[in-house]
């Protein structure tokens, strides 16, 4: 063989190789290797296929952005969609493009009104999202909203009583500024901000009443009349007296009927003994406690009292009337 073939043959035997070589790098790395440990990856609404490969890249799921893109163009992929996934790391690009064209995997957080923070970070854990009842609570004093006031860390009273959809891997901040923005975006719409003013109150002071006509109220027609003796109350420089602000001072929010419960232990939820509001909500109140709370009716009530099983409230406005309504409840095993 001439010395001129043998080089040839030479060159296309190293052609050959380095083919071969990229051939298996490129196969290797389209294929994964074994799966690391799984690493949560959000990716925005509107983010580019090529943006969503430096974020998969960054995050260990994938090493190289660009094949991953060339990939993508290749197989023709549907839509990568926007949301929380947890990935493995080291993962192959069919699975990862697979999981990104499906969507996260979402859960269902419900949260009733009347819930407070204690009670949604149960549920947050119950949904085995990815999110521990602890983790969610401590998002919940470093997540800031606005009505909430300076200095305070406690977003009791602001996260919006909803069903919110949660994906698996998604962090507790991301959830609670989520629900705090749901809330912001009602109490706009109802025009909270303005109606505190026309009180003469701040809007974490409305919400407060709120939070307690919430507790306080079982049937609709109730609401409106005791946020109206809420504020009258206020008004003459009476305690308010509602057995829910002192229960969830107890960490008990259950019901009080039955509960031998001292009205003048010391806490600073107790409004039989301490005048004016609690010093924070003590729930989530839904739109219609926040509408009453915010448009009260103009009643001289001063009392509420529940007076039959199916949860309706009587009202007075003097001692007697009081004695009276107490009477009734008592006639029907409620006090």
């Amino acid at each position: 063989m001439s010395r001129r073939r043998r080089a040839a043959v030479g060159a296309a035997a190293l052609v050959v190789a380095a083919c071969l070589v990229g051939y298996f790098h490129f196969s290797s790395e389209i294929d994964g290797g074994t799966p690391g440990p799984a690493v949560t990856v959000s990716i925005p609404e509107g983010l580019s296929t090529p943006a969503i490969a430096r974020k998969l890249a960054r995050a260990g799921v994938i090493h190289s952005p660009t094949l991953f893109e060339l990939y993508v163009k290749l197989v023709g992929s549907k839509a990568l969609l926007a949301g929380t996934y947890k990935l493995p790391t080291n993962e192959g690009y069919a699975t990862v493009i697979s999981a990104l064209e499906k969507g996260p995997v979402m859960r269902e957080l419900v949260v009733p009104e009347g819930f407070t923070l204690a009670e949604m970070a149960k549920a947050v854990a119950a949904l085995h999202a990815g999110i521990s009842a602890n983790a969610f609570l401590q998002a919940t004093r470093a997540v800031r909203s606005p009505y909430e006031p300076a200095g305070s860390h406690d977003l009791e009273g602001l996260l919006f009583p909803a069903t919110y959809p949660v994906a698996v891997g998604e962090t507790a901040t991301a959830l609670v500024q989520y629900m705090v923005t749901t809330f912001d975006q009602h109490a706009a719409a109802l025009g909270l901000p303005s109606a505190a003013k026309r009180l003469g109150l701040s809007a974490y002071q409305v919400i407060k009443v709120a939070s307690i006509v919430e507790r306080e109220a079982k049937l609709e027609v109730d609401r409106g009349p005791i946020a109206s003796a809420i504020y009258n109350r206020l008004a003459l420089g009476m305690p308010i007296g509602a057995e829910s602000t002192l229960l969830y001072g107890l960490g008990d929010g259950l019901p009080f009927h039955g509960k031998l419960v001292d009205l003048t232990v010391s806490n600073p939820y107790n409004t039989f003994t301490r005048k004016g509001l609690p010093p924070t909500p003590i729930a989530s109140p839904g739109v219609p406690s926040l509408e009453a709370a915010m448009h009260p009716p103009e009643t001289k009530f001063v009392y509420w009292v529940e007076v039959n099983p199916d949860g309706k409230m009587g009202f007075g406005t003097t001692q007697a009337q009081f004695r009276q309504l107490q009477r009734e409840c008592q006639v029907v095993h409620l006090c």
